[in-house]
């Protein structure tokens, strides 16, 4: 199972070129500030996609999700053949995956929570058995690291993620943090897929989810 990722294109996502694979993968931020017109811009670009599977978790950009206008944008993925998870699951060929958009508390942007008690509760949902974990945002100094050199990861996430030991474990938000490092049994992934000056555009990360101990990456 080819497993395609990307994150925070901003609406750049036609800059992109799309390799082959069977999962698509969007960690959040696929608008600019989450008008439903780029929303729905969005979406045409990814009903256009040839994937048998598209999953997206939206980000701290993408309001729409989160206020009064949630349920039309939700619809607008949804027509598009498009599965939205926030704080929830599936599973595909036996591959289970979890998506949540939130991320500590940054401007009140969307999706913004305080951390300790009031983020550490949407972590406590993730599945003890899950294969991949989707989070917009980065553990605690796992590919979190700004442009002042400050690491601005969840340290309650890394618990979780620690305890849980998903095989996969993909996010973006911080743009500077773009890469793949594995620890211990857990391969994570910041799939940002522009630079932190929203100028260069980088290729999507490709995984070959073979088992739980077999991956394989090209990016």
């Amino acid at each position: 199972m080819k497993l395609v990722m990307i994150s925070d294109t901003h609406g750049r996502h036609d800059k992109l070129i799309m390799p082959a694979g069977d999962i698509l993968i969007h960690a959040g931020d696929f608008t600019p500030r989450g008008e439903l017109k780029d929303v729905a811009r969005f979406a045409d670009f990814m009903a256009k996609q040839n994937y048998q599977y598209k999953i997206v978790i939206a980000g701290n950009h993408d309001f729409s999700f989160e206020d009064h206008r949630s349920a039309a944008a939700q619809k607008l993925l949804q027509d598009a053949g498009i599965i939205y998870l926030n704080d929830s699951g599936l599973e595909i060929a036996g591959i289970k995956i979890w998506g949540s958009p939130i991320t500590p508390w940054f401007n009140d942007w969307a999706f913004n929570r305080q951390r300790g008690s009031d983020i550490k509760k949407h972590w406590d949902l993730i599945p003890k058995d899950i294969d991949v974990l989707m989070t917009h945002g980065p553990p605690y100094k796992i590919l979190d690291k700004v442009f002042n050199g400050q690491l601005v990861g969840c340290e309650d996430l890394l618990r979780v993620v620690e305890e849980l030991k998903p095989a996969l474990h993909v996010f973006g938000h911080i743009h500077e943090g773009r890469g793949v490092v594995k620890v211990h049994q857990t391969t994570f992934i910041n799939a940002s897929s522009i630079d932190v000056a929203y100028k260069k555009d980088f290729a999507p990360i490709v995984f070959d989810y073979q088992s739980k101990s077999a991956l394989n990456f090209s990016h």
